[in-house]
C-alpha cells in the first residue's frame, strides 16, 4: 500500500468518524431539545450531514449519479425549515382570529390596503 492511499484512508477514516459524531450530537438534540426550534435545528443538522456523507462519497468514488438525490435532499430542508419558522411566528394581525401562524406580507405588522 502507497503511503498517498494510507493518506487517504486515515483522512477518510476522520472524516467519516467527524460526521458520524455531528449525526449524534445532532440527534441528541432532535430528542433532548425542548422547544420544536430545537428540533428544527437537529433535523437541519442530520440532513446536512447527510448531505455532506453522499458528497463525500461521491468524491471519493468519483461518480455524480447522486447530485439529484443532494438536490432533492437540500430542497427538503430547506421547506422543512421555511414552514417550521412560518408556523411558530406569532401573528400581529387582529383580524387573524387567535391563529399564530402568519405570512410575510403581515409580519411586519403595518396595514395595507
Amino acid at each position: 500500500m502507497s503511503a498517498a492511499a494510507v493518506v487517504m484512508a486515515i483522512g477518510i477514516a476522520l472524516v467519516l468518524a467527524l460526521l458520524g459524531a455531528a449525526l449524534v450530537l445532532a440527534v441528541f438534540r432532535i430528542v433532548r431539545g425542548p422547544t420544536i426550534l430545537d428540533r428544527m435545528i437537529g433535523s437541519d443538522m442530520v440532513l446536512t450531514t447527510v448531505l455532506v456523507v453522499i458528497a463525500a462519497a461521491m468524491a471519493v468514488r468519483q461518480d455524480l449519479t447522486a447530485v439529484p438525490v443532494l438536490v432533492v435532499i437540500a430542497a427538503t430542508s430547506v421547506f422543512a425549515t421555511i414552514a417550521v419558522a412560518r408556523a411558530v411566528t406569532p401573528s400581529e394581525d387582529p383580524s387573524d382570529e387567535g391563529r399564530d401562524a402568519t405570512t410575510p406580507e403581515h409580519a411586519d405588522g403595518r396595514d395595507r390596503p
